[in-house]
Formats: C-alpha cells, structure tokens, sequence
C-alpha cells in the first residue's frame, strides 16, 4: 500500500511539474520525458524487482501509475492536447472515446498479465524476472518515437519561456476545480475496486465466478456511460450532465450498504456503473473550456495533481473504516456523502461559469 501510494506521489509530482517543464521546452519533449520515465520504471522493476531502491526509484519517477490515466502526468498533457486538437464542439466527443480507449487498453493488459506471468524469463540479475515488467518497459521505449512523431502544431499552445504556467485569470479557476476534484477523488478512494471486492466478500461470500462476471458486466457499463454521456452534455451542458448523473450514482452508491443480498447489491453497483462515468469525458471537457489554451497544460496538470494527491490515503482510509468500525458497508456510506458534497458544491460554483467560447463568466468561481 506505501509502495502504490509512492507511485501516486510520483504521478503527482510529475502532473504539478508539467507545465513549468513545457515553459524549457516543447510539449513533445514532455510526452518524450514522461514515456522515458515510464519505460526506465519497468526496466527496474523488471531487472531488480527485490530491490527496494529500485523499486522506490522506479515508482518515484512517476512512469508506473498506480490510479490509471485520470491521475498520470501523461494524461494530464494528453487532455491538453487533445483540447486544442478538435473544435470545441466536439471535444466531449473526443475525450469520452480517449476515454474509452484508455478503458480498453487497461482490460487488455489486465487479460493479458496473468498469462504472461506465468512463464518467468531468466535474464541477467539474480532470479527470473516477470515478462509482464519488460513488456512494460518496451511499450514505454515504444512511446517516445510515437509521441515525437506528432505534429508540431501540438506545440503551440504550450507555455512559453519567460511566461508563468497559468495566467491571472485562470488561476482561481484551476484552484477552486482542483479544490473539489480533490474532493471526488478523496471518495473515490474510498471505494477503489479491490476494496469493493473485499467487502463484497467479507458480506456475501460469493463465488469467484460470480464476482468475475459483476466486474466484468459494470466495466462494461462504465464504458457505456462514458458514450452517453456525450449526447446528454450537448443536451444539457458540461456541468449539468457532470452533476444530473454524479449525484444519483452516488446515492446510489449509499443504498449498497443496506442491502442484504449479493444479487441486490450486485444490481445497484452494476447500475451505478452506468452513471458514475458521465462525469470523466464532462469533466475532462469542462477543464479545458474555461481556461484559455495557453493555460490548458497547467490546468490539467494541477488538477490531476490534486486528485492523486488526494487518493493517496483514501484506500488506506478506507479499508481502516471497514476494519475498524462495526459496520463493515461504512465505506459505501462515507463514500457516496462525501462525493455527493462534491457534487453539490460543484454545481453551486460552476453553474454560471459556461466554457470561454459561449461568452464570458460573469466572475470566477469561488475557490472552497
């Protein structure tokens, strides 16, 4: 769990320090640094996975991100990217289907992680050493061409020598989003799968099987919820669809933990995935629609730097409130409450506060 945390703590790092690192040097370079890190990471684990420096090393650089895409410093410059790449009218489209992407590509390492752990390879160091960590290493080395690769229109919006990271008008924005995304994901953390899992188990006892299908039907759904998303947000607006569907899932999300049946609590969680996700694509968006393109780097570097900052202790929290207390579905509860504030607090500040090209604010959102 400190090792994982660790690893968070170097996600952050790196998410904080993108958008002073683009201010020496063009945000091809910062992709090509963030995959070398990525790939340095795995080669470490996978050459001296006993080695505790190596490991501490390997996890400080922030290549091996233990909380996926959302708090990666290669999604924060990715978002940004992505936000000056597409027209403003499609750019919840395109960041629920980078979304979805990032969804499938974690399903297919997870398929394919058990098989290839299986056979150890014997390399050079002591022991043999698991494939799976050189495969990782090899797609991070892979990275780097793809990402020089890119054209240098990419490049345009970074920030600039001489020119501070986030400019006047749009620090208070990134500080007060960044102030309640922490939020969310305090309470996100609280409910990480594995946890989830355990609970399931420690209440319902079910059979592997079963658990293996209710894992795999609400990953589905939250693939679902991220495409339906886009069609809502055009209908209703960024904040609204974040809101409109945040806050039932997580009342939902409460119910879990006053039902008495696997089946009950299964169908709950499953129809929660299908609303929980809405918000990922919006909330991309919304970030990169209220702060000028100069400012985007910085905006989704700080606020993934403060929603991994924030899941540090949660899981830890979590599991602590489950074992500690007498009712082992606390979690569920605490949880969906604190998210729920989220949302609340979220809509409150940000509902006036449209995207900069449907006209300007009429003031800043106040910071928490």
């Amino acid at each position: 769990g400190v090792l994982l945390g660790g690893s968070l703590a170097g996600g952050a790092a790196a998410a904080w320090a993108l958008p002073h690192l683009e201010a020496y040097g063009s945000r091809r370079s910062v992709f090509g640094l963030n995959a070398a890190a990525l790939a340095v990471g795995g080669f470490l684990l996978w050459l001296a996975p006993e080695s505790l420096p190596a490991v501490v090393i390997a996890l400080a650089l922030g290549g091996i991100v233990a909380g996926g895409s959302d708090v990666s410093p290669l999604g924060a410059a990715e978002q940004a990217t992505l936000a000056g790449s597409v027209p403003p009218s499609e750019r919840t489209h395109a960041f629920a289907i980078y979304s979805l992407l990032g969804y499938a590509g974690a399903a297919l390492g997870s398929l394919l992680a058990a098989p290839l752990s299986v056979a150890p390879l014997a390399t050079p160091g002591p022991g043999l050493h698991d494939p799976v960590l050189l495969l990782y290493g090899l797609i991070g080395v892979g990275l780097i061409p793809l990402y020089r690769s890119l054209s240098r229109e990419v490049d345009r919006a970074a920030v600039r020598p001489g020119r501070a990271a986030l400019s006047p008008e749009g620090r208070s924005t990134v500080r007060a989003l960044a102030s309640l995304f922490a939020v969310d994901a305090f309470g996100g953390g609280l409910i990480a799968n594995s946890l989830v899992v355990y609970l399931f188990v420690l209440r319902f006892d079910p059979a592997l099987s079963e658990l293996s299908i209710l894992l795999a039907v609400s990953s589905l759904g939250a693939g679902l919820s991220l495409l339906l998303a886009v069609p809502l947000a055009r209908r209703f607006g960024l904040v609204r669809t974040m809101v409109y569907s945040h806050l039932p899932s997580n009342l939902i999300l409460m119910a879990i933990a006053f039902v008495p049946t696997f089946f009950g609590a299964a169908a709950l969680w499953v129809g929660r995935s299908l609303l929980s996700q809405m918000d990922v694509p919006t909330r991309q968006s919304y970030t990169q629609s209220v702060v000028a393109p100069s400012d985007r780097a910085a905006a989704a570097g700080y606020t993934t730097a403060a929603r991994s900052t924030q899941a540090l202790g949660s899981p830890v929290t979590g599991g602590l409130v489950a074992a500690g207390g007498p009712w082992i579905a606390a979690p569920f509860v605490v949880a969906g409450a604190i998210k729920a504030v989220y949302d609340l607090a979220l809509f409150a500040q940000c509902r006036r506060r449209p995207p900069l090209e449907l006209g300007e604010p009429p003031a800043p959102p106040r910071r928490t």
